[in-house]
């Protein structure tokens, strides 16, 4: 199978992070729920690779780590 860029998963991880009510999100709540479409590659997978990016911050909270888009 051909190797796919994690490009569309990573623009729709971070839509969803946007569109979130303070630009965060608790991290079980994206582990937890469907993939979005363009997330061919896994959550887990995308989520380190824009936490690797420092696209995404983890602020950790007693209610687990909470991922906050990153000032740019």
């Amino acid at each position: 199978p051909p190797v796919t860029l994690p490009s569309a998963g990573r623009r729709a991880l971070l839509a969803l992070v946007r569109r979130s009510r303070h630009r965060e999100v608790p991290l079980r709540d994206l582990q937890g729920g469907k993939a979005p479409p363009g997330a061919r590659l896994g959550v887990p997978f995308l989520l380190h690779d824009l936490l690797g990016a420092q696209q995404l911050q983890s602020v950790p909270t007693a209610a687990g780590p909470l991922l906050r888009l990153a000032e740019s």
